[in-house]
């Protein structure tokens, strides 16, 4: 599904370069669920805009799907992602003055279907996140639950091989957090790949398994479905506002594979 290997991103400013990230290896499966969690300036985001297609590496190689990405143009950048991904973001991405349906056709006009079929799927996705009968209202008419379903339901119209997932629960109320991360797991259930991005541990843990990035490195890999398996519906629990599992915490909470390897099995 998606493979890194060595992928290094350095950005210039003046005389200084910071290097985002540091000789990143990683291998995500077909129909994995991955959280990728660490603190600002951990690298997280720039990792994401690799595995989403939204930029290139300074060094190293990318494939998705057994594409290579990490030499493409940016007009290759965009089809690949158009092709592969669908996004969910943090704050939705929708366009105001469209509604619901029009904002999920929009990936299906960028792909050339043609109206009939892009209006059949938008339907469905939109169905398939309990939205039907929201379809012709726009987003300020949506409460902010309603508009990251939406955001769900754009980025599963295309049938992507990956649901790239950016901080999906937080610009919500933890209620709505916790419908949109149960859809999420049945969206896996169904049997796709997905990959959350977030500095929340109370997130990262609801996922198979969890990697940490830390200092444009991954400092941890480790299997969490042992731990999944010991909390009672852990699909629909209360996500927590233990600012102990935050971001200002995340070096002594955020797991490793020095960090409790008794109870976790890295991953290889």
């Amino acid at each position: 599904m998606i493979r890194l290997e060595d992928i290094k991103k350095t950005y210039y400013m003046g005389d200084s370069e910071v290097h985002a990230l540091d000789g990143v290896s990683l291998h995500i499966k077909p129909h994995e669920f991955v959280s990728i969690i660490g603190p600002s300036g951990s690298g997280k985001s720039t990792l994401m805009n690799m595995i989403g297609c939204l930029d290139v590496p300074t060094s190293g190689n990318y494939w998705i799907d057994g594409v290579e990405g990490s030499r493409m143009s940016d007009n290759d950048l965009a089809d690949l992602r158009n092709q592969k991904i669908g996004f969910i973001f943090q704050q939705y991405n929708l366009l105001p003055k469209l509604s619901a349906i029009e904002n999920v056709e929009l990936p299906l006009i960028y792909k050339g279907l043609g109206i009939s079929e892009r209006t059949r799927l938008a339907k469905e996705a939109l169905k398939r996140v309990g939205l039907e009968d929201k379809m012709y209202h726009k987003p300020t008419e949506l409460s902010g639950g309603q508009q990251q379903r939406v955001s769900i339901a754009r980025a599963l119209s295309s049938h992507p091989s990956l649901i790239l997932a950016d901080e999906p629960t937080g610009a919500l109320d933890s209620k709505s957090g916790i419908e949109i991360m149960q859809m999420l797991h049945d969206l896996h259930d169904e049997g796709n790949t997905i990959v959350i991005i977030t500095h929340d541990l109370n997130i990262a843990k609801q996922a198979e398994r969890i990697v940490t990035i830390r200092d444009g490195k991954i400092v941890g890999d480790v299997d969490n479905r042992s731990d999944m398996a010991g909390v009672e519906n852990v699909k629909g629990s209360d996500l927590g506002d233990d600012e102990n599992l935050k971001a200002a915490s995340l070096d002594d909470n955020m797991p490793t594979d020095n960090k409790n390897n008794s109870q976790r099995t890295a991953i290889e």
